[in-house]
């Protein structure tokens, strides 16, 4: 392992997150309920990663979106798209609402090392 900052180990957490968030929203736009792939899967932060880093790399965090719905209706309707995340997902709300109130602090090398083993004893 090369010696990186917390900054590329954590953006290395996000990435996966978002991955992992994907595949078990099956590809599926949250809001549309288009089929997504490629540049058209967004992966977005319910609670956003500059105030609330410790929770960036959590897949329960993030949602699965087409790009319209993120760019167009997610960043652009943040009260609506609240709203619309509290009626239809209330459990997740609750424990993300929970959680966003705990004060962690990651250690991001040691989260990615985690990640990197899990992801080898799945192949």
């Amino acid at each position: 392992f090369k010696k990186h900052s917390p900054t590329y180990y954590r953006k290395k957490c996000v990435q996966w997150a978002k991955e992992e968030a994907k595949k078990r929203d099956n590809y599926v736009c949250q809001k549309c309920g288009k089929k997504v792939e490629g540049q058209n899967a967004h992966g977005s932060h319910i609670y956003n990663e500059g105030t609330y880093q410790s929770m960036s790399a959590d897949i329960d965090n993030i949602l699965t979106f087409c790009y319209y719905c993120h760019i167009n209706w997610w960043h652009k309707n943040p009260l609506e798209a609240a709203i619309w995340f509290k009626s239809k997902y209330p459990g997740l709300y609750k424990k993300l609402r929970k959680q966003s109130q705990e004060i962690k602090i990651i250690n991001w090398e040691l989260k990615y090392k985690q990640i990197c083993q899990a992801e080898s004893t799945k192949e």
